[in-house]
């Protein structure tokens, strides 16, 4: 902008200096008044006369110049006072179309980063809250119930033997469900439920699948029920390993205590174009197509679909989802040759591996 008001203001000042040239040749007389003028610009000197012009006018040119820049400046200020401020709503409006579009675009890119990260912020803070209310109010049940059957087998002492060992099952079953209740309470205040990023290294789903298989293999065989596996190798991925774990555990409980034992859970991983494919299905009576989509509710449990008479908090699918959709993938529930089935896809990020 320098150089072209240096360039303007000199092709003006030249242009006045020839068009005040050729007036003076052609219209000026000796007798003139004009040539009085003339003259003293010559004692003055040419190039001094056109220079009182010329460095005004460069000057006044170059803040034209510069003028539309000055206001984005001051709009690129104000929106780093709104940044700073907390207001993630301005947006900065640049027209040009070089560095100051980009700082602009970047600026308002920034602000709306920074509110989404608000947002999911605020939004895990108030998930765990609700959920750590719920679970709270839940516990209430099962544990007065306990301390009323011990009650009673405390105080009445002429309780006949099957009446105490009624009341001591009675009691026992609450006291096994108070500790699932307290256990998933524990869990959930742990439990980041935005979709901040989290950390990763290089994870074999393969190695993750049997692994948790092993480990579940007691209550596999409590449940009287047999597991085909279909597992390739090489499955390598990006991810939380733990936080994975806690994905395919949940869907591998859920068949267990929500499924027909009398055939098999299949579980089958292999490797697609678009990443890792995880299936895991169980048969049993199929889920009425419209309560699908709502098993990954939070609070929205299996015996509400299947009609199943349980206590359940109805968190597992929903945590599933939330720990799937932090690793940028998808999880999805349908139903098929009387079956039941959860795909799990995991994006490969090949850059990391």
């Amino acid at each position: 902008m320098f150089i072209k008001s240096l360039l303007c203001a000199a092709a003006i000042t030249f242009t006045v200096y020839k068009l005040l040239q050729f007036y003076y040749h052609h219209y000026v007389m000796y007798e003139d008044s004009y040539t009085y003028y003339r003259q003293m610009m010559r004692e003055f000197g040419d190039i001094n006369a056109f220079l009182i012009i010329y460095i005004p006018l460069s000057i006044l040119l170059f803040y034209l110049f510069t003028r539309t820049y000055s206001n984005y400046f001051t709009e690129i200020s104000a929106g780093i006072r709104h940044l700073a401020d907390g207001d993630f709503t301005y947006n900065v409006q640049v027209e040009s179309k070089d560095e100051f579009r980009q700082i602009a675009t970047d600026l308002n890119e920034a602000s709306r980063l920074l509110q989404e990260a608000i947002n999911a912020q605020t939004l895990s803070q108030r998930s765990k809250e609700t959920l750590i209310a719920n679970l709270a109010h839940d516990l209430r049940t099962p544990l007065t119930s306990v301390i009323g059957y011990l009650n009673l087998l405390n105080e009445q002492r002429e309780l006949s033997g099957a009446q105490k060992d009624e009341y001591t099952r009675i009691a026992y079953t609450k006291s096994v469900y108070l500790e699932e209740l307290i256990g998933t309470l524990f869990d959930v205040s742990k439990l980041d439920l935005s979709l901040q990023v989290i950390e990763k290294t290089p994870i074999d789903i393969q190695q993750l699948l049997l692994q948790l298989l092993d480990e579940m293999d007691a209550l596999v065989e409590e449940r009287d029920v047999s597991i085909t596996k279909q597992i390739d190798s090489n499955l390598f991925i990006m991810g939380n390993g733990k936080e994975l774990a806690r994905v395919f555990e949940n869907l591998l409980s859920n068949a267990l205590f929500y499924g027909d034992l009398s055939q098999p859970i299949r579980v089958k991983a292999e490797k697609r174009d678009v990443g890792v494919h995880i299936r895991i299905s169980n048969h049993g009576a199929p889920i009425e197509k419209e309560k699908l989509p709502h098993l990954f509710d939070m609070f929205y449990t299996v015996d509400q679909v299947r009609n199943i008479p349980s206590k359940q908090t109805g968190l597992g699918l929903y945590i599933a989802k939330t720990i799937v959709e932090k690793h940028d993938g998808t999880i999805q529930v349908w139903n098929g040759d009387g079956q039941i089935h959860f795909d799990v896809l995991l994006p490969v990020d090949l850059r990391n591996i």
